[in-house]
């Protein structure tokens, strides 16, 4: 595995989740969620919290890096493997989580679709970040 590469895949994902959180969850939802604020910490408790955020989205980052350079295929292209994987962790971490939402919340399913769609569309950003920085380390072969 090549750490340089996978720590500066690592830096970029976490600028790409905790921007399109921000944009996901402020801009996209933020009105639902303002319009439905007994569902929610209220805003000072939430900046209180905001710390734990961070390191949520930084482990998730760390993750999505080091499981992309495990299974990094060489000869796959980069761009093309990152979009692929991007979109499966979407699915992966998403789609049941959504489900299990639905069964235990009563939120209603335009929420959990938009989760849905902002996680999906977050890990795809990600895979791609990830696909355009990450590269192995190749054997040089000696003469």
């Amino acid at each position: 595995m090549n750490l340089k590469r996978w720590a500066l895949a690592t830096g970029g994902v976490f600028l790409v989740i905790a921007v399109a959180d921000f944009v996901i969850h402020e801009a996209w939802l933020g009105g639902f969620y303002r319009a439905n604020a007994q569902w929610w910490r209220s805003g000072d408790a939430m900046k209180a919290h905001m710390g734990w955020m961070f390191i949520s989205q930084f482990i998730l980052a760390v993750l999505l890096s080091f499981v992309y350079a495990k299974g990094y295929e060489v000869g796959k292209g980069n761009i093309g493997q990152g979009l692929r994987f991007g979109i499966l962790m979407g699915f992966l971490l998403f789609l049941p989580k959504m489900l299990m939402t639905h069964f235990i919340y009563p939120y209603p399913v335009s929420l959990l679709v938009g989760w849905f769609i902002g996680g999906l569309i977050e890990t795809t950003l990600a895979g791609l970040m990830i696909g355009a920085i990450y590269k192995p380390v190749l054997a040089r072969a000696k003469v």
